[in-house]
């Protein structure tokens, strides 16, 4: 007779080997997230989820009512993930409700109750900057609300941009024979992307959006004058965005805002760049550019969506009138800037940025002091520093298109 003891260890064993074998399978793909945030604009809402490792994911609808499902397979259930749910607000233009379960014992299951159809975009980002690997998820409206991405909705559709050399042609005859000046105002960064942040814990994000809508205030209270932001909110908008933006309103002026940085805390003062095709103009501003352009990375791009037509514009399309125009405005801003602060550099300095690579817009991207500084990051805080960056920038605007007061 088999004694009771022998059955007991027979039993451990076989719990034990379950366990181990069945454990694994299980745990093996046990990652979780570690953070999630969700970012509101009238172009898209973009959900967030940091992971501590990478997935995979699939997605498919349902109807009645209408839903969102979405499968993130390698993935346990966590409070952090759970959190989504208590995220959504009951106005949300996009959502009713999500709801999160652990569907298998690997795949943890989204749901989102949908107010209206949506078009999203899913993708996972690798790890970059400080942030770890992201599941991103962008949900578009069928009809967006922002009215510069509803005209870069409609030139698409009715193929109105056709020949890149043609539609540059057009767009310089248009502007010719127009009264008014559109000038589009770029806060860098945004969302995902901070840009730098200060000792203090100030971000680049905000100080320029900050500074862009004083600037949009001022010009639209200027006759003859229209002024549009690339983004109106705390959200990233992908650099050929913002440029398509641009090119849509057919802007006589991109300018492009941003806080500089430096591993040295005592660099201090205001610098104007504007675009070289030949190279930096010092090792200082191939970094900066290098550091801005990262943008794309760091906030979030889907890079299987973007058109290659239009990057190849971007790359390789440069006027020598466009950067003399530039190079013109430029010139003004310094000799304003230097009248409140000091200038890092006393000319204009060159660099690839890919946000001033428009062939016939000219464009200036402006770093109004340095948030790595202490001192310049109290600066760039206060509204009075804030007014006086809005107002010089107003005031050479004027001079470049040569309005009187």
């Amino acid at each position: 007779m088999i004694s009771k003891f022998k059955i007991n260890y027979v039993k451990f064993i076989l719990f034990m080997l379950f366990i181990l074998f069945y454990g694994i399978s299980t745990f093996s793909y046990a990652n979780s997230a570690i953070d999630v945030r969700i970012w509101h604009s009238n172009e898209y809402k973009r959900i967030t989820i940091e992971l501590d490792n990478n997935i995979s994911v699939k997605k498919f609808f349902l109807k009645d009512p209408n839903r969102l499902v979405v499968d993130i397979h390698n993935l346990k259930i966590n409070k952090i993930i759970q959190k989504i749910s208590s995220l959504i607000k009951c106005d949300d233009p996009y959502i009713i409700k999500i709801k999160i379960a652990q569907y298998e014992h690997n795949i943890v299951r989204v749901v989102f109750y949908l107010k209206k159809d949506i078009e999203p975009q899913i993708f996972i980002l690798k790890p970059v900057s400080n942030y770890n690997y992201r599941l991103i998820l962008d949900l578009y409206t069928k009809s967006k609300q922002d009215s510069l991405m509803s005209l870069i909705d409609i030139t698409k559709k009715n193929n109105i941009i056709k020949d890149p050399i043609d539609d540059i042609i057009n767009s310089i005859e248009f502007r010719s024979h127009r009264k008014k000046f559109n000038i589009v105002i770029d806060p860098g960064h945004g969302g995902e992307d901070p840009g730098a942040i200060g000792k203090v814990g100030l971000y680049e994000k905000d100080i320029v959006l900050s500074i862009a809508k004083k600037l949009k205030i001022l010009i639209n209270n200027t006759p003859n004058m229209n002024a549009y932001l690339t983004r109106e909110g705390d959200y990233f908008v992908p650099l050929n965005v913002r440029i398509k933006k641009a090119r849509i309103m057919k802007a006589d002026l991109l300018i492009s805002i941003h806080t500089n940085s430096w591993f040295k805390s005592n660099a201090r003062g205001t610098s104007v760049f504007v675009l070289s095709n030949v190279g930096a103009s010092s090792t200082q501003a191939k970094w900066i550019a290098n550091k801005e352009n990262s943008s794309d990375l760091i906030g979030g791009i889907n890079l299987t969506t973007q058109d290659q037509n239009i990057a190849k514009i971007l790359l390789d399309l440069s006027t020598t009138l466009q950067i003399n125009n530039s190079i013109k405005l430029g010139n003004f801003l310094l000799n304003e800037f230097k009248k409140f602060n000091v200038l890092y550099k006393k000319n204009v300095e060159h660099a690839n940025f890919a946000i001033l690579k428009i062939p016939d817009i000219p464009s200036v991207l402006i770093e109004t002091a340095f948030i790595s500084n202490p001192l310049e990051e109290q600066l760039l805080k206060s509204n009075d520093y804030q007014n006086n960056i809005a107002k010089a920038i107003l005031i050479c605007i004027k001079k470049y298109f040569d309005i009187k007061n």
